[in-house]
């Protein structure tokens, strides 16, 4: 902490071994879909396999304790960050309240695919703001959205005109930072993440055959790459990849946009 840039966007490992994040695996379905199609169960659990949700837990546990306590006088600390927590889906539980009306994007709501017209919200999402302007144990209950990150972003930084007509009418987070003093590090709940049970890679070995879903992945790799003007292998969606030669690839041709790949 204290060398974060304004705007910090931190996602969990949710495909490889040891997931940090609180999806649950599903390498057995994906085992289950390969066999139908002929190809070999450890093949399948290249593309996601067992792991445990904990994972998810100790990475949420790290960012938080890293925040409160970062004290740097010049750089971000606990005073002037904010750990916003959103999920991409709802968890799979049923909601006994019917999705709200929205305003479409484009803001016509003509048709698109199947007809929908993108005028109405999806499942609710759980979301968190944790930070030292917040008072303890708030609950909100107001309507906000997923765009309703990038109206606080464009408010907070004046980063200028909607990028669409659902952000230009998501509310803003501004409104939930009320203290006019702030809460104490001390003060903040102490967090203990259970320990993260490591998974033996003889599960998914990695000399087996990519199966059907982990070689549409590799490919997809492959067309970002060749689109940023990477040399990319020539390889065939019939051609046979192990897991192992799929890793070395991705390293390799993503290794300067991403220098943690090279570690």
């Amino acid at each position: 902490m204290g060398k974060l840039p304004t705007y910090s966007f931190i996602g969990p490992q949710i495909i490889g071994w040891n997931h940090s994040d609180v999806h649950p695996p599903f390498g057995g379905v994906l085992a289950a879909l390969g066999k139908q199609l002929g190809a070999d169960d450890a093949a399948s659990l290249h593309f996601d396999p067992p792991s445990s949700l904990i994972g998810g837990e100790d990475l949420l546990a790290r960012v938080y304790d890293a925040i409160r306590s970062s004290s740097s006088a010049t750089g971000s600390n606990h005073l002037n960050t904010t750990l916003l927590l959103t999920f991409d889906e709802h968890g799979g539980t049923y909601d006994h309240v019917p999705p709200p009306p929205a305003v479409p994007p484009d803001g016509t709501g003509a048709p698109g695919q199947m007809g929908f017209s993108f005028d109405r919200s999806g499942v609710r999402i759980p979301t968190l703001a944790i930070s030292a302007w917040i008072p303890e144990q708030t609950v909100v209950n107001g309507e906000f959205r997923a765009t309703s990150l990038l109206a606080t972003m464009r408010q907070r930084f004046n980063l200028g005109q909607p990028l669409s007509a659902r952000d230009a009418s998501a509310r803003s987070f501004a409104d939930i930072f009320t203290l006019t003093s702030p809460r104490a590090p001390e003060d903040w709940p102490q967090v203990i993440p259970r320990p993260v049970p490591e998974m033996h890679e003889s599960l998914a070995p990695l000399d087996a055959p990519l199966g059907l879903l982990g070689k549409s992945l590799l490919l997809a790799v492959l067309a970002f790459a060749h689109g940023l003007g990477k040399t990319i292998p020539d390889i065939k969606p019939e051609d046979t990849i192990t897991g192992a030669h799929a890793i070395a690839i991705g390293h390799e041709i993503l290794g300067d946009i991403f220098p943690a790949m090279r570690d």
